[in-house]
């Protein structure tokens, strides 16, 4: 799976929540989420004690 399109994984991904729960995010609502999810990961990383190399 390593050598796997990132791109194939995601939507493989999102078919499989879409049939299991009925997940279905549109492009607009992806976006939104993944901006978010930026935000939160950078915000982490502000924190002391986080970031590489730290336990």
């Amino acid at each position: 799976m390593a050598d796997a399109d990132p791109r194939d994984t995601a939507e493989r991904t999102r078919a499989v929540l879409r049939e299991w729960n009925g997940y279905d995010p549109t492009e607009d609502e992806a976006r939104r989420l993944d901006e978010e999810l930026d935000r939160r990961l950078a915000q982490a990383m502000e924190q002391p004690g986080r970031g590489p190399g730290t336990p």
